[in-house]
């Protein structure tokens, strides 16, 4: 059904019935140029309303049209509008496949086909593009990762609980109308408001009536703790060799995805079509979860962070929708350095000339919170007293910022002040000198702690800080492991009471400058809640643990000549250039 529009120049198709293999149609609005002629096709696939088509802070569809495009926004199976069932991910390789070449169909249109979106909207173009559609000509996937377990629903073990719990009880709720039962869309709506209380009940594999019925495929996640056959059938990085399309793989520096989003486009380049290798391109901006603005969290990242995401796509399908190469070729990477604030530009990830840096743990007394004498030291460390703190799931140390993956008001995302969680005894707290020079890392961070714990299983969490000389400490990236996890997400071992492990703690790429008279930061602890689940400190699966099985546990962190715990850095050596684009 043709409508009006508050836009002259574009006509709007409403609810177009778009059928699938199977006989389910799905519904989709179209918005067209109004002048004579034929154009490419963006489409844009969503679980979240295709009527709210602007509200994930892109440009209106009707402005994509005004530049010369049909644009296509569809509600996924099961969702709104459309036919079906919903389960996550399910048919979205199929229905991506047989919706673009429906669109490539239409009359009026190019045969070329571009698709957008970040999120859910970023995955289904991954899917469709691994059954390799004719039509399909680029794709610009932002904000997702390349594992369906791993960064995704769990990260090293570690259940990613608001992210999940949030976006189940959001989904849910349409999926209560369409099968009328709005007591139960009311409940939904009333825990979603009430969230926080919502992330303590236990065991997560009881929840309400209403999620079980409506949403079984979060049961599902939960049966499924460690990386088996099921996360493998729809991980895009088992697929790389099935990608040959052009895609612009846009993240953020504090989005719960960014090593996922830098995996594919590096993943792609390695083992993607020959096509697909030399059109690969990154993009990554200072933002968490969304596409955003320059100010993000408590920060401020200046004129060069505003939010320009609808010109950059429309550059990328102009250039492989409608054959406009640029006057320059674009650099494979462009990522915005933090700190500087300013855009540099790269060949490949990681960027050449890092050289990994070494800062080593050490205290003479103890480490625990601001007010220890905690100290990240270039000299590695002789005989020196561990560190030793209590961790106990009842009384988790709260995310504050980072890469949580719920929006904003469910969990605070990007950098804050972690002052009022590093006065606590249960986080050791690790700071350099003050800096004498400019400090410039740009890579992948991490940590690798040497530690023992009284129980058979445990959490341990280090966060990267920058330190400013008015005192505030602003998160950069942090990581967690599950003990039971340190050899590998294909299986959980039970730790050996008080025994010395090695744990790799990787934090994630960054790109951050340390200005002079700034410090850095390592906290240490045991919880992010609720960005992860609480550990329970015993070996049992998330999804069953009860307050009933929570157990104290004693955490010992070590950093002498034998067990040199230390953080690392992706450091740029004085000197070395680093190219700038404005």
């Amino acid at each position: 059904m043709k409508s009006s529009t508050f836009d002259p120049s574009v006509q709007i198709e409403r609810n177009v019935s778009v059928p699938m293999r199977d006989g389910v149609k799905l519904a989709a609005d179209i918005y067209r140029p109004a002048a004579d002629g034929a154009y490419p096709v963006l489409l844009l696939r969503t679980p979240y309303n295709k009527e709210d088509a602007q509200t994930m802070n892109y440009a209106h569809p009707a402005w994509y049209a005004r530049h010369g495009y049909v644009v296509v926004v569809q509600d996924v199976r099961g969702r709104w509008a459309s036919e079906g069932d919903f389960h996550p991910y399910a048919f979205e390789a199929e229905d991506g496949y047989d919706t673009i070449e429906w669109a490539a169909s239409l009359p009026g249109v190019v045969p070329k086909v571009g698709m957008y979106g970040f999120s859910y909207a970023a995955a289904v173009q991954w899917l469709a593009a691994m059954t390799r559609p004719p039509h399909l000509s680029a794709i610009a996937p932002a904000m997702i990762g390349s594992d369906s377990y791993q960064g995704k629903t769990y990260r090293n073990g570690a259940f990613s609980l608001a992210l999940l719990q949030s976006w189940v009880l959001f989904v849910a709720q349409d999926t209560a109308l369409r099968q009328k039962r709005p007591d139960w869309a009311s409940e939904l709506t009333d825990l979603y408001a009430g969230i926080h209380a919502y992330y303590k009940r236990l065991p997560l594999n009881d929840p309400p009536a209403a999620v079980k019925s409506l949403a079984p495929y979060y049961l599902e996640w939960l049966a499924h703790p460690t990386r088996d056959d099921y996360w493998k059938a729809t991980s895009l990085r088992d697929h790389y060799g099935s990608i040959d399309v052009p895609a612009l793989h846009i993240g953020g520096w504090y989005d719960i995805f960014i090593d996922g989003t830098i995996e594919n486009f590096t993943g792609i380049r390695r083992s993607g079509t020959a096509a697909a290798r030399d059109a690969q391109y990154l993009h990554i901006e200072p933002w968490f979860h969304m596409p955003w603005s320059r100010y993000v969290g408590e920060l401020d990242f200046g004129p060069e962070a505003a939010n320009r995401i609808d010109e950059l796509q429309l550059r990328w399908f102009n250039r492989w929708l409608k054959g406009e190469e640029p006057e320059e070729p674009p650099a494979k990477v462009r990522y915005f350095l933090m700190g500087s604030n300013t855009w540099q530009e790269a060949e490949s990830w990681p960027v050449p000339g890092a050289e990994t840096k070494s800062y080593y743990l050490r205290s003479l007394r103890k480490a625990n919170s601001v007010s220890g004498d905690g100290r990240l030291s270039e000299e590695a460390p002789g005989e020196e007293f561990p560190d030793v703190y209590v961790y106990h799931p009842s009384i988790p140390v709260p995310a504050l910022g980072g890469r949580s993956g719920a929006v904003p008001d469910l969990t605070p995302m990007g950098p804050r002040n972690q002052l009022p969680i590093e006065v606590r005894n249960d986080v050791l707290v690790y700071t350099s000198a003050p800096l004498e020079r400019d400090l410039t890392i740009i890579g992948e961070a991490s940590v690798e702690l040497y530690a023992a714990t009284t129980a058979e299983d445990t959490d341990f969490v280090a966060k990267l800080v920058d330190v400013y000389p008015d005192g505030r400490a602003i998160n950069i990236a942090e990581g967690i492991i599950r003990a039971s996890f340190r050899n590998g997400l294909e299986r959980q071992e039970p730790v050996p009471p008080g025994q010395v492990l090695r744990y790799v703690i990787p934090l994630g790429p960054t790109a951050h400058v340390f200005k002079k008279g700034h410090a850095i930061r390592l906290d240490v602890t045991s919880s992010l809640f609720p960005t992860f689940d609480r550990n329970p400190n015993r070996l049992i699966n998330p999804g069953e643990a009860t307050e009933a099985d929570f157990a104290t546990a004693t955490q010992t962190v070590y950093h002498d000549a034998r067990y040199p715990s230390r953080l690392q850095l992706p450091v740029i050596p004085d000197g070395k250039a680093v190219k700038e684009r404005t």
